[in-house]
């Protein structure tokens, strides 16, 4: 029997894989940054990068902190400076980043970049990434 309509599934590295990064707090310092690592060892297409939070945030404050996603240390190639949401729950997921490049080359390295702020803010995320290995 020949198959007709091409249909290619996804098995092994080209399924649909989720990369968390570690916990970051908020309030860590004012414009003090703290980076997490993602090595790309074939060729990598992102899917999506957003904020899930660990530890609800305040109603307000909490927007003065970013995340920042690149293929440098603090780089914005891959997602461009995004603030934070307020009033998230625990588990709540945060608007996903915007785009700006979605295939990274074998051999690259992403940065999440986190920012954070000195006033007593509440919350704490990580950033998950959505992605597969290009076949």
């Amino acid at each position: 029997m020949t198959n007709t309509n091409n249909t290619w599934i996804a098995r092994g590295a080209q399924k649909n894989q989720t990369y968390s990064t570690q916990i970051f707090n908020i309030d860590n310092g004012n414009g003090t940054t703290i980076d997490d690592v993602f090595y790309c060892v074939r060729d990598t297409v992102i899917d999506s990068i957003r904020p899930v939070y660990t530890e609800a945030t305040d109603t307000t404050g909490a927007a003065s902190a970013n995340w920042k996603v690149g293929t440098a240390a603090g780089g914005t190639q891959i997602v461009g400076v995004t603030a934070l949401q307020v009033a998230k729950a625990v588990g709540a997921a945060g608007t996903a980043g915007t785009l700006v490049a979605t295939l990274i080359p074998a051999g690259s390295t992403i940065f999440f970049r986190h920012t954070g702020v000195a006033s007593t803010e509440v919350g704490q995320y990580k950033l998950q990434m959505e992605y597969h290995v290009k076949p």
